[in-house]
Parts: C-alpha cells; structure tokens; sequence
C-alpha cells in the first residue's frame, strides 16, 4: 500500500485511461442506474425473442415454441413420465413474411449451439428427470436450480416454455427434502455454478440504503460497514449522479483504481495529490472546460485546471482532502457535496504516525456537513462517541445512520498451520468458549464470508441427525421453503445451531468432529522438502521458454540436466508439525489453484531468501545466475551514465536552439557556429549510441529450467506427480517482461531470481525502483504472477484477484488488520476454491474473540474530533 502523499506519475495517470473489462463495465453501469432506479435488476444473458430481435406478440411466442422447443419437449415427454402437462399449442399458427425470412436464418441447429435461456432452462430440467428417473438425490440440486433460474430477469423467456418447468416444479414439490437441500448446500449451491453463472446483476443492500440515504437534505454521517469485495468504492459512481464527491484515500492505488473505473463510463473527474494547494489539482480532460488544441493532433493540449465546475469526483490524498475541498466549494454549495472518506482506519492501529496530525486538521477545519466513512472494519456507532457528538456539534440537525452490511455469496475457508479447517465450533472444547465465539461472530456478520460452507453443512447434519438440538432449532422449522436457503442463511443457522447445543452433549460432539475432520490441505507424502521421492524417482522432463530471435538475450529458460531424487519408502507419520503447504515452491505449490496468491509478511527480505533457498536450485546453476546477473548489473550501469549523457546533450542542444531562436536572426558566422555545434553533438551523440548498442549486445543469458518454476509442467513432474495438480496455478510472465527487470538498477539480485520462478515482490519504501513497482502492478493486475510476496503496508485496499492467501507468523496484527488481510483474497466474482492460511493459530483464536482494547477505536474518537 503506497502511503506516501505525493502527485501522479506520468505512468500512473496513464494507467486510469486503460478502459476496464466490458464485464465490469456492465457493474459500473448498473451502479450507475442504480442510483435512480435502486430494485434496477439486469440480466445480460438472451432468451429466443432478444436473440431474434423479433417483436413480441402472443403469436409469434407460440409460433418459436413450435419451431424451437416442442421437439425436445415432446422428447422428455417420451422418456420421463410428464403426464402432468396438459397445455398444448396450437400448429396453425400464420406469422410475417419477414419474421419467416429472418427465422430461415436461424435453424433449430443454429439455435442449440447458442446459449439461449430456454435452451439452458430445458437442458436443466433433462437432467433433473433423468436423475430422478435413477432414483439419484441429485435430481434436488437441478430443481433448486430451475426454481431459481425461472425467477431471473431475463427479457422475454418463452411464456410456453415457463410454463412447462412451472408445471414440473409444482408436481415434485411435495418430494423435495429441505433438510437434504441445506445438508447438501455445498454441492447443491456453492459449487453449483449455475447459480452464479445466470444471476442477475444487482446492486447490493447496502448500495440500496446509501444511494436512499445520501438523497435525505439533511447534515449526515453514514457509516458505512460491508465486506470486501462488495463495491464499496464503486459505490461512489452511483452517488455522483445527484451529487459532488470528494473522495479521500490514503492508499493511492485504491483512488487511481477508482478513477480508472469512473473514466470508463465517462465521469467527469479531477485529481488531488500532494497537493500544498488548489494550484496543484489536475483534471481529467472530460473534466476540462477550459483548453488548447494541439494544433497537429486536434486533441486537448493543455487544461485550465483552475476551472473545475464539471468536476463530479475528486480524487484526494489524505494530504490533499482541505485543498480539494476549497476547490469543489469554489464551484458547488456544501450541501452539493458529499465526502467519501475510504478506510478511515488506516493508520489507527499505530499509537503514533505522521498521518494523524493531518487526519485531525482535516477533520477539524471540514466544511461538508455530508461525510461517509467506510470500512469493513469500522467501529460501530456505539464506539464512536466523541466521533459522533463533534460531528453533530458541528452540523446541527445532523442525523447518524449505519449501513452494515454483511453479503456472503461465497466461501473463503480459514486453514490453520496444521491444513485443517477453522470453524467456531472446532476452536474450543469448552462450551462457555464456543457460546462467546458465536455472539461475537453474530455481532461481526462478515466473519460469515470465512466460514467454509461445506464443514458447516458437515455440522448442521450432524447436530440435526443426532438430535443434539432442539425442535425448535430443526432445519425444518427455520428454513420454510426454497427462498429462504441462501449460503447466508445456512450460516447463519448454523451459528444458532452452534449456540444452542442440548446441555450435556457438546463434550461429546467436540471429540467426534475432531477425530473425523479430515485436512483440507492433503499433505504430500511422496516426496521430502529436498526433492527425495519416497515411491518412486521420474526423470526431469522438457520445459524451455525460448526467446524471440528479435529480442534481447537476457534470461531465458532451457533445458538442464539433473541428478534424479533418491527413493525412500513413504513415511508412515502424518504429526501436525505446523507447517502444511509451507513448501509453496517445491512439494507444495500444487495446492495454489485457480488463481495467483499472496504471502503478507512484515520481514519481506526473509520470505524471499527462504523460497529461493527452498526452490533447492543447485549450486552451481546458483552460482551461475548470479555471477550472470551481476555481471549484466555493471553493464547496467554503464548504460545507465550514457543514457544519462545522452539525455543531458540532448537537452544542453534543445536549450541551445531555443535560446539561439529567441534572439532573432543571426549572423552568418555565428550561424556557421550554430552549425558546427549541431555536427558535433551529432557525433558525439552517434558514438553513445554505438556504445550502447555495444553494451546490450553484451548482457548474458541466465539458463534456468522450469523444474524451478512453481506448477510447470516440469515442475510438476518433480514435485507433485502423484497428486491431484490438474488446477495447479502457474505464472505467465513473457520473455519481453524479464529482460526489462533484469536491466533494471536497484533491484535485488533475490528478487530477479523469484521472477524467474514466476514471484514478484511489494514492498513500499523511498529506495524501490518505481519501474518495477509498475511492472508488478501491471503483472498482478493481469494475474500473471504465481505469487507476491507483500509487506504488510498491503494489507489495505489491495484490489488485485487472488485465490489464496498467507499471513505470516511474525506479523501482529490487531482484529481490524486481520479482516482487512483476508478481504485481499476472492474479491472477483467466480467461484473458485479459496484459501486464507494461517502460520499462527493465534491469529484465528484473535479473529473470532471479543478485543477489549482496540487501538483503531481509541484513536478514531480521539483524532476524528475537533476538542
């Protein structure tokens, strides 16, 4: 996380005019919309009228049932016993000569290899009768799928077809098992990608209630609580829409994705970083009013940046929040404008940082009565007192509201250091332990986005088979029908499942869950941390990335040949020793799936070293790259002065000829001189340039061979043969990508060697090479990278998509960073395996307990209050 408060790059401003995905442009548009229109419910996905483009009429409908689906209709009818349906359609049916010239061109065959909705509806109910016909329980999950899918707000679904799953739906009804539907939640709804897949876009509660709220002509103080990964700081775009938005953000990174995202759908937006004053503020040219031309291009040349009455988002530093504000109050009234204070947390968790002396300014001497504070990890309104009575002292008629939120579409399951997965009811054998860890998750609904949906399931089947609850707490006494079975729902039964054991029984509920309660995390027992095999030796097979002929030959990877493993016999022991899938660029990095991953650690450098020392690369390969790298590093460095030569010859001559320009017409002689000086800087300039081709054609090659590559194929062969390593995650870093770090000065020799391995590095400090700061952004961004490993100055607002997480032992961490560490991972919106693993246990026994002292509530009352 970039903390320091200082103004754009050329390369990050470049960054926010590259157009976000057309999927996430749909996201933005709806926020937008939503703002106006908060139940807007969009479904991009066609039914047979919107593929058509053929205006709807009854006859028509009937006509493209007859066409299109009663075939396969009258197939199931043969095979599965559909008595039921008595409708019929009648075959007379005359429509337009053009609506048949356009249907001509559309054969049934043409229709069923496109994704039309009748089609998936139809294809679905196939399944469910068959299974159902096999006497296979799972002919449930596919009900409860039509049963959801019927409701989309897909435009025009054939009324005909409706009908048909309707009438299906209702004669099974009464054979379908809720309790089996809960149980089975995991398969039946987690991994049922249907669910996700068709579902419609909408915006979410708590975009609901603050675009209701925002609209209320009253001072105000929104507290805004919701997950990660939810569109909190999208939720900015909606609000743009009726009003003017300040939105400040200590990470930077945070404010250039959001701009990023509001350029591409046309926002009018400005930019306040280190700023000292108004002066310093830029503006995006959709933002300009004032302008010249380029008189070759036609394109904005040069902006008035003091004009900004266009401006609908600023985007501010902490350090910039007082100028944005006088320059947005230059232009609109206080009540206009709204400020959108994005992890106010930030720095809270320190007893003492230079931040706070400014956060407290910048609070004192606000002037927008309309402030939103926003967090996951928010304190709540009970625990900012001083925070709240300041604000209302300031802005009398104030009102205080609070948005939590906790939306849980997804599991993202907590290991612990052994490979077991943690749950409050396998944290304590005490029930007095395990009553106060359910009322404080109760309290702290996000938690439930961390609760693995498949132990819970494994739970609720268990305390309800066994009797170990009460009547009143049977699944079919809380779940009534099949719109109230939601991954949030089931977790939140489970708490009160959790909560209200039988007396006397939970000592034996304890022991049996723990005995039977399998790793998530299988151990590889094939093969030891140096590459010994226990069953069987394989040789090192091919894996070369070569490089293209035009490029440079810096570091490639080839072919080598290696000693093969010694065989052992496979060891019988399987002691929780603490460190499952630690390993992660040997024997265990096949258990990094679907995705990158990131390792938070506040000792960077030791992680580093640890992976390169764990990757075992023989010493003399070793050897070999580094003699290799720092060799290539002196002739950076030598291109480095030249270019700096160049640079500065360039610039004296370009200075030189504007000088000569300003003073008019010249002298013969003097324009002689002019000439001779011009042919002699030519020649200078030539020589370093002949140099430094010279240079480049002299950087060495690194040969290193994908066996120490993490999740290639070769890799794989190695270390994981005998596992499951079909979904092992790799990197996808060209060739083009190494050669510019390796000609990068200041960067650590350790660091090129893990790029090699597919794993960059964050790390915020003065010294770091800004190219390569971009260069990992950009890679990360594009989730080339197999892992990065972070400080933890990036436990806030990392945007990037990963699908596993590690937070180090020697990281400490209060509850409030806990959280923010697990939302950096699964913020996309597939659903794919996740992990969040833990080297301390004592971390996860700190997420799930009550804190007494939370310095972020301290300080918060303390530094958000003008007394």
């Amino acid at each position: 996380m970039d903390l320091i408060q200082r103004k754009l790059t050329k390369v990050e401003w470049d960054t926010t005019e590259i157009p976000v995905s057309a999927t996430e442009k749909k996201v933005l548009e709806l926020i937008d919309q939503g703002f106006e229109n908060v139940n807007i419910k969009i479904n991009h996905f066609n039914s047979l009228f919107s593929f058509l483009k053929i205006e709807y009429s009854k006859e028509m409908e009937d006509y493209l049932y007859n066409k299109y689906f009663h075939e396969k209709i009258q197939k199931l009818k043969k095979t599965y016993d559909m008595s039921y349906l008595t409708h019929s359609v009648s075959s007379n049916i005359q429509i337009k000569k053009a609506d048949m010239i356009r249907l001509q061109n559309n054969s049934i065959d043409t229709i069923q290899n496109i994704e039309i909705y009748e089609t998936v509806l139809l294809d679905r109910l196939d399944s469910l009768l068959d299974l159902y016909k096999k006497k296979n329980e799972k002919w449930q999950s596919y009900y409860f799928v039509l049963y959801k899918l019927i409701k989309n707000s897909v435009t025009k679904i054939n009324k005909r077809v409706l009908q048909v799953i309707q009438c299906t739906l209702d004669h099974y009804e009464e054979k379908i098992n809720i309790s089996n539907i809960v149980t089975n939640a995991y398969e039946f709804i987690e991994k049922n990608g249907d669910l996700l897949k068709y579902n419609d876009l909408s915006l979410y509660e708590h975009q609901k209630k603050i675009f209701a709220l925002s609209k209320i002509t009253k001072p105000k103080l929104l507290l805004y609580i919701a997950p990660t990964g939810t569109g909190k700081t999208l939720t900015p775009i909606g609000l743009a829409k009726q009003h003017k938005i300040i939105f400040v953000c200590a990470a930077r990174h945070v404010g250039l994705a959001l701009a990023r995202s509001a350029i591409s759908i046309n926002k009018k937006i400005a930019f306040a970083f280190g700023c000292n004053d108004a002066s310093d503020i830029r503006l995006h040219y959709f933002s300009a009013k004032e302008y010249t031309k380029n008189t070759k291009s036609g394109g904005i040349w040069k902006v008035d940046n003091s004009i900004g009455d266009k401006v609908e988002i600023i985007i501010s530093d902490i350090k910039s929040y007082l100028p944005a504000m006088y320059y947005m109050l230059s232009f609109n009234t206080r009540e206009e404008i709204i400020t959108y204070w994005d992890e106010p947390t930030i720095t809270m968790d320190y007893e003492n940082h230079e931040f706070h002396a400014i956060i407290q300014k910048n609070w004192t001497e606000n002037l927008i009565p309309n402030m939103i504070l926003s967090s996951a990890t928010l304190p709540k309104e009970d625990e900012l007192v001083s925070t709240i009575s300041d604000f209302k002292m300031k802005f009398p008629g104030a009102f205080i509201e609070s948005i939590i939120s906790h939306d849980c579409i997804k599991s993202i399951p907590l290991i612990n250091k052994n490979g077991y997965v943690v749950l409050p009811h396998n944290l304590y054998e005490d029930y007095d332990d395990v009553v106060n860890v359910v009322k404080h998750c109760e309290n702290y609904p996000t938690l439930l986005r961390y609760f693995d949906l498949k132990e819970v399931c494994q739970f609720i089947k268990y305390v309800n088979d066994l009797e170990f609850i009460q009547n009143s707490y049977k699944i079919n006494r809380r779940f009534g029908s099949l719109d109230d079975i939601t991954m949030q729902s089931i977790k939140q039964y489970y708490l009160k499942t959790l909560g209200n054991i039988k007396p006397g029984t939970w000592g034996s509920i304890y022991i049996y869950l723990k005995s039977t309660t399998a790793k998530r995390i299988i151990p590889n027992n094939y093969i030891d941390e140096k590459g010994s095999k226990f069953k069987k030796s394989t040789s090192i097979g091919p894996g070369v990335t070569e490089l293209k002929a035009n490029s440079l030959n810096v570091l490639t990877r080839i072919n080598s040949e290696m000693i093969p493993p010694n065989t052992q016999s496979i060891p019988n022991s399987n002691n929780d020793l603490g460190n499952s899938a630690i390993y992660i660029t040997t024997k265990d990095a096949y258990t990094l799936t679907d995705g990158p991953t990131i390792f938070l650690a506040n000792d960077v450098e030791k992680v580093a070293k640890f992976y390169i020392q764990q990757s075992h690369i023989p010493s003399k390969i070793m050897e070999t790259i580094l003699e290799t790298i720092q060799y290539n590093n002196n002739i950076n460095e030598k291109i480095g002065r030249l270019e700096k030569d160049m640079e500065d010859m360039l610039s004296k001559t370009d200075k030189n000829d504007q000088e000569d320009d300003s003073k008019g017409k010249k002298s013969k002689n003097k324009n002689n001189d002019k000439n001779d000086r011009e042919m002699e800087n030519n020649v200078k300039i030539r020589n370093i340039r002949q140099e430094l081709e010279m240079l480049y054609s002299m950087v060495k090659v690194v040969n290193f061979n994908e066996t120490f590559v993490p999740n290639k194929p070769a890799h794989l062969s190695k270390w994981a043969e005998e596992m499951d390593n079909k979904r092992a995650f790799t990197s996808n870093i060209d060739n083009d990508i190494i050669e510019k770090i390796m000609l990068l000065n200041n960067v650590s020799d350790n660091w090129k060697i893990l790029l090699l391995m597919g794993i960059g590095v964050f790390v915020n400090h003065e010294n770091m090479n800004n190219d390569y700061v971009e260069i990992m952004k950009n890679l990360a961004d594009k989730q080339l990278l197999y892992l990065i490993i972070a400080s933890s100055d990036y436990i806030y607002g990392t945007n990037y998509q990963f699908c596993h997480g590690y937070l180090s032992k020697d990281m400490k961490l209060t509850q409030e960073k806990i959280i923010q560490a697990l939302g950096r991972i699964g913020r996309n919106n597939i659903q794919q395996d996740y992990t969040i693993r833990f080297r301390d246990n004592e971390q996860i026994i700190k997420l799930f307990n009550t804190e007494i002292e939370k310095p972020e509530i301290k300080n918060m009352n303390k530094l958000f209050c003008s007394l």
